[in-house]
């Protein structure tokens, strides 16, 4: 199977190399009989780290292998040989070997971005640090060193932890004014993580970092909502009034998402149903979560919440006014 393995690594290389022609039904198979064997790869994903963090693991990739019959773009190829890499339980230097025998700069670049989020996941840093110079400078409408990629890697991972001192060491290095909107996303990120294990206190005094603001301060409260520590939150809410927002009802929305996550948690908090009910039928309808309704959202949450209690249960599902919110909250029964 080793040589199999090593003959397919060659062919989607080759692939690469002249533009997807080449030997696709023979590394199909090949894929095919790893997926019949068990799983010997290091475990930590396939790709680069995507939207916060997430990598699709070798079973998600093997599966879209399997169902395919043809492979026929670069992109492809690139995905197979990620996939073999890892399945031969090749090495991040080895891997890096491998992949200088690609000519296409773009497709190189992508495999080292695979090579440093493999490192990121193991907790390796400062090798995941040295690999960042093997980027290829490439040229679009400008040309660029690639490096700010293997750098949102980096702050990926220390994002995930939590981690603001790290994340800001490097977070000029990921070029802020090329990235604005990843940046804004992993700020957003690292706010919510350094919430979910730090007191609301220590995640508002974050949020005062001259790289971060205010605007973050949802993120943290958001987060903190999520653990279901209802209490700590409704009085905070009470100590900073300036975080309620009441032109958006950000504090009826996150208590709504706190009462429901200690219910769920069957933490012991007072029973402010009739309140927060009360508070959100007279909401403005104009105010939105996501693409819904901000009033049908907090509605949804309690009869969640209350799940158990037939009448208020009812009544939540009845104040509920977007028809496919009602359809979810019918079939999101206990």
């Amino acid at each position: 199977m080793k040589e199999s393995i090593t003959q397919s690594i060659k062919s989607c290389i080759d692939a690469i190399n002249h533009s997807g022609e080449g030997l696709d039904l023979q590394v199909l198979e090949t894929i095919r009989t790893l997926a019949s064997q068990p799983y010997s790869g290091a475990g930590v994903g396939i790709g680069t780290e995507g939207y916060r963090g997430y990598r699709p693991s070798y079973q998600e990739v093997i599966k879209i292998f399997i169902q395919r019959k043809r492979i026929n773009n670069n992109l492809d190829w690139e995905k197979a040989l990620m996939l073999l890499y890892d399945a031969a339980n090749f090495n991040e230097e080895d891997i890096l070997s491998s992949a200088k025998n690609i000519k296409d700069d773009i497709i190189f670049n992508h495999l080292l971005e695979h090579v440093i989020s493999n490192l990121a996941a193991k907790n390796d840093i400062k090798n995941a640090l040295k690999f960042i110079s093997e980027f290829r400078t490439t040229t679009i409408f400008r040309e660029e060193n690639n490096k700010d990629s293997g750098y949102l890697i980096i702050l990926r991972h220390y994002a995930a932890k939590g981690d603001a001192d790290n994340f800001f060491n490097y977070f000029k290095l990921a070029e802020p004014g090329k990235n604005k909107s990843e940046l804004a996303d992993l700020k957003a990120y690292l706010v919510e993580c350094f919430a979910s294990s730090h007191n609301i206190e220590e995640a508002i005094h974050l949020c005062k970092h001259k790289n971060l603001g205010e605007k973050f301060q949802s993120s943290a409260l958001f987060a903190f909502a999520k653990t279901g520590k209802y209490a700590e939150l409704k009085s905070t809410f009470k100590k900073y009034p300036e975080l309620q927002q009441p032109e958006k009802e950000t504090e009826l929305s996150l208590l709504s998402t706190a009462y429901l996550a200690a219910k769920n948690n069957k933490f012991v908090v007072e029973d402010d149903f009739e309140v927060l009910f009360q508070r959100a039928v007279k909401s403005d309808r104009k105010i939105t979560s996501g693409a819904a309704a901000m009033q049908d959202a907090v509605l949804f949450d309690l009869g969640m919440a209350e799940y158990d209690n037939s009448e208020r249960r009812e009544r939540c599902r009845k104040a509920i006014k977007n028809t496919s919110i009602k359809k979810d909250f019918d079939s999101s029964g206990h």
